[in-house]
């Protein structure tokens, strides 16, 4: 290998960690807004009168948009690639940031957070886009493992740390100072990030990952979308998808800090530490799963072993003698609802191994509807189910549920994970090496 050949490859190397790290960052934001609303619950409850129906809405917002610009997102990072798409994506997320926390009305709220999902929608398509163009097939379930892993540090940020801001600068500052810094990361991205190798290059990216997606836009029509959508094996993905991160969200993501502060009468930043360990518990599982399906060569396995810790947290909760179950338990259950999360991790690498080359971001958007489909169901069925079993208590303006109806809830979302085990264990195979 020639030296000058040696210097570009670690140039090339260089740049395409650079621009990942740059395209992850908005992920972050996007982890942070999905789950915010765990922290303030209970204030927004308060301050717009809200029942547990009306929250549950509200934080589905968000995921009502980001199902709906699944397809239409794919398309567009097929055709203006991941440069244009990360500096759409970081405005609308900024714009919906800020909204929510000068809200007058509750219905501001749900157009801030239908803005956030707007430009959340695609983040996660256009990395995987930009992984096909600059990293080696063998390598993508690696990289998607460590950027959900990097991600998962705005779903930290809306644990623990996001309840000490909100007890230092209320709910509305922290979402607007969040806002405001979402700004310089889209325009950085729009700076840095290119959607294939430039041609100084090539020849490095030809000798380290092989043959390099061309940047020319995709053709999309009627005939491309129904082919994708018609592929019956994308359904085993998608639903692992389905009913896994939703049940994932509902808890660590919306109704586990309440559930923690009513039935077991912790203080908020107490609850925010269990909630902490679970999405610590993802950082670890998803680079993990990742990692080992690469170098087993097989997807099949550790996906049947990730749904199956959702299935375990969930019948937990729901069954355990008496209703509330040891606090070391309970650590222990985040870490597993964690690790059962990052099942999702593995179903994007499981669909490109189904699918035809060339639309990496339509593809993957069909998949991650299963997410954000599962999300916009359960939330909603998990506030309407705890309504039901609702006692009439209310402490400062906030509905009080009593356990058994969050334990409805827990069997409610036991049903969600079971159906991704179905389907992960109906998942065959492709080839050995993926």
């Amino acid at each position: 290998m020639s030296k000058k050949l040696l210097t570009a490859e670690n140039a090339f190397r260089r740049t395409r960690i650079i621009m990942w790290l740059l395209l992850v960052m908005l992920h972050l934001i996007t982890s942070f807004h999905r789950v915010s609303f765990n922290v303030v619950a209970d204030l927004l409850t308060a301050e717009f009168n809200l029942t547990g129906a009306l929250l549950g809405n509200l934080a589905a917002a968000y995921t009502y948009m980001y199902v709906i610009m699944q397809i239409p997102g794919g398309i567009l990072v097929d055709r203006l690639g991941s440069r244009r798409i990360a500096l759409l994506t970081g405005l609308a997320m900024a714009a919906g940031s800020i909204l929510i926390g000068l809200a007058p009305t509750a219905g501001f709220v749900f157009v801030g957070r239908m803005l956030i999902g707007f430009g959340g929608s695609v983040v996660l398509i256009n990395i995987f886009k930009f992984q096909a163009a600059w990293f080696r097939a063998s390598e993508f379930a690696t990289m998607s493992g460590l950027a959900l892993l990097f991600s998962t540090g705005g779903a930290l940020l809306a644990a623990a740390p996001l309840a000490m801001a909100v007890s230092a600068v209320g709910w509305r500052g922290s979402f607007i100072y969040f806002g405001i810094f979402t700004v310089p990361i889209a325009l950085a991205c729009f700076m840095v990030v290119r959607n294939t190798p430039r041609k100084k290059f090539v020849s490095a990216a030809e000798a380290l990952i092989g043959e390099i997606e061309h940047d020319e836009p995709r053709t999309v029509n009627v005939a491309v979308i129904a082919g994708v959508l018609g592929n019956r094996r994308l359904w085993v993905p998608f639903l692992i998808n389905f009913g896994t991160y939703g049940g994932f969200v509902v808890f660590a993501g919306t109704w586990g800090i309440s559930y923690l502060v009513h039935g077991y009468a912790m203080s908020i930043e107490q609850a925010s530490g269990f909630m902490t360990v679970a999405y610590l518990g993802y950082m670890v599982g998803a680079p993990a799963a990742g990692y080992f399906s690469d170098r087993c060569g097989s997807l099949k396995i550790p996906v049947v072993i990730l749904v199956s810790c959702n299935v375990i947290f969930w019948l937990a909760l729901a069954a355990w003698p008496g209703g509330l179950l040891p606090c070391w338990l309970l650590y222990v259950l985040c870490t597993v609802i964690g690790f059962g999360g990052a099942a999702t991790v593995l179903s994007f690498p499981m669909a490109r191994a189904v699918s035809s080359p060339g639309y990496t971001g339509l593809v993957t958007a069909a998949v991650n509807i299963g997410v954000f489909l599962g999300m916009a169901i359960l939330q909603p069925l998990f506030g309407y189910v705890l309504d039901r079993g609702w006692a009439g208590t209310l402490f400062d303006g906030a509905r009080i549920y009593p356990v058994t109806a969050y334990r409805l809830g827990f069997l409610v979302a036991l049903l969600f994970a079971v159906v991704a085990l179905v389907a992960a264990l109906c998942y065959k195979e492709k080839n050995p090496e993926n």
